[in-house]
């Protein structure tokens, strides 16, 4: 505290006028020239919410890019409906359904088309270095109309010899060179790299591989008259949940059938909630919430104590109790924007490098700004609800 005298307390309330201002900026004048008094306090607060916020802001954008990341293959295909073994969980699933299944589900009527799409993780080895990696492999079907991403699809027609295959542009760089022309092998299959996508699927495996489905079978040792899972494209008009219902009663019985949106929940659910990665994402999002929390409430109830007196002259002064708390509140939402400016700085840098090292899609977003300042802003009045009922107890007689 700063002193006039020894001994003597100078009064903390600022040294201006402020009955013309309107109530909510007399609130933040009088906060802000508050928190001021002690400097050294006001910075070691504000590096610790800083700090707090810091960390939320990592894990909110990297679950985000989790997120839609685990659906990124999913995204490039045009489906309605799917098909997948009654022991399906996400989307590497080893068990297999018969490819019967979609002339079944075109019998049906409902169905437009219907595609055949494989998946299994073999092993890469890249020559002439024999570097050894795990490799998702994925089988598609003749694209049709059922590609989005229009690299993949012109990649699949330069799919002309049976040793071609399509790299992940985006693999880990221990997988070795993934540019066209480089040579490795699957198993004992010899093949050659003849264009790249970009997915970044190291969920799954260090790398990922695009192959038609005539060659998947030899590739991963499967039987050819099986595929991982069934896409299926509606008739225009035609109800999901509708041709779902009816698509279960002509398949076999070791079958599951989800829409498009059911699936995609699916595999978000097995990542963010039933895996340890999600667990633990949330379990960080809430320790930095009740970090940052915990640090305004010590502030603020080292100021509530610190100026009782001040308080109490402001009421005794005919100040009405909201704008008593109307300080308090302030200060706390002072100190969290203070904390969040530095936070989405240093946040921005390392989601950079996070997004330039792994391609999620993690960069500092407009909605996560959104995000962080609501978060805060709730942060501040919890930490002000929690502090400020002790305003009440400034009592103007205490004064004489």
């Amino acid at each position: 505290m700063e002193h006039d005298a020894p001994g003597r307390r100078r009064n903390l309330l600022p040294q201006f006028s402020i009955s013309s201002a309107p109530p909510g900026v007399a609130c933040i004048i009088v906060a802000a020239a508050n928190l001021q008094q002690n400097r050294w306090r006001l910075v070691a607060a504000i590096s610790g919410v800083a700090v707090a916020l810091f960390l939320l802001v990592l894990q909110i954008a990297v679950l985000d890019a989790a997120r839609s990341k685990v659906t990124a293959l999913f995204d490039d295909f045009n489906f309605d409906v799917i098909v997948v073994p009654d022991t399906y969980q996400f989307l590497l699933t080893f068990e297999t359904i018969d490819r019967v299944v979609l002339d079944e589900a075109r019998s049906t009527g409902d169905f437009a088309d219907a595609y055949g799409l494989n998946v299994d993780v073999v092993h890469w080895m890249q020559m002439p270095s024999k570097k050894l990696a795990y490799l998702f492999l994925i089988g598609l079907d003749d694209p049709g109309t059922f590609l989005r991403d229009n690299t993949i699809r012109k990649g699949m027609a330069a799919l002309i010899s049976p040793h071609a295959i399509l790299m992940d542009a985006y693999s880990q760089p221990d997988v070795g060179p993934v540019s066209v022309g480089t040579k490795g092998k699957i198993g004992d299959e010899h093949v050659s790299i003849a264009g790249q996508f970009r997915l970044g699927l190291f969920f799954y495996a260090q790398a990922s591989a695009i192959v038609k489905n005539t060659e998947f079978p030899r590739l991963a040792d499967r039987d050819s008259g099986t595929i991982s899972m069934a896409l299926l494209r509606l008739v225009p008009g035609v109800d999901p949940q509708q041709a779902k219902a009816r698509l279960m009663k002509v398949l076999p019985s070791h079958t599951l059938v989800f829409t498009r949106q059911e699936l995609l929940e699916q595999e978000r659910n097995y990542f963010l909630t039933t895996k340890p990665i999600g667990i633990m994402i949330y379990l960080g999002m809430l320790i930095a919430c009740v970090v940052g929390a915990v640090i305004m409430i010590q502030v603020l109830s080292t100021e509530v104590a610190n100026r009782m007196k001040e308080y109490a002259v402001l009421k005794a002064m005919g100040s009405r109790l909201s704008f008593v708390y109307g300080i308090g509140l302030a200060q706390a939402v002072l100190l969290g924007l203070g904390g969040l400016l530095p936070s989405l700085a240093a946040g921005g840098a390392v989601l950079w490098y996070i997004q330039y090292r792994t391609h999620l899609d993690a960069g500092l977003t407009l909605r996560l700004i959104l995000e962080m300042l609501a978060i805060t802003l709730l942060l501040a009045f919890f930490a002000g609800a929690t502090v400020l009922h002790r305003v009440r107890q400034a009592d103007p007689a205490e004064l004489y």
